[in-house]
């Protein structure tokens, strides 16, 4: 007998308003979801709370595209904080944005 199996979405998203709650796994082609609801939240609160401690996985890649989305509403004046992240997914973020660092100081000083 084949039992289905229940489908469930690897990225998980609470909201009350300006606090979000982000669940689950979240890689490159899973960020849209939490950008849709993160630009929701914006049109609305002038600052938001990203709560980690439920994320079990990011990758490089949706660690960028956070950081990048975050840049931009900042520029918008939007205030994003993140809290909470469990080490596993907090050495991704410090790896990622040393990169970044290290690229920019390396490449900047190359004419």
């Amino acid at each position: 007998m084949i039992r289905s199996q229940e489908v469930r979405p690897l990225v998980k998203i609470w909201r009350d308003r300006n606090f979000l709650r982000v669940g689950g796994i979240v890689v490159n082609h899973h960020f849209k979801k939490l950008q849709k609801v993160l630009e929701d939240t914006a049109r609305e609160e002038g600052r938001i709370v990203l709560d980690l401690r439920e994320l079990e996985f990011i990758d490089e890649l949706g660690v960028c595209q956070l950081l990048s989305f975050i840049d931009q509403l900042s520029q918008r004046g939007i205030r994003v904080e993140l809290i909470n992240a469990q080490d596993k997914v907090l050495s991704k973020f410090l790896a990622v944005g040393a990169r970044l660092w290290l690229d920019e100081q390396l490449f900047s000083k190359v004419g």
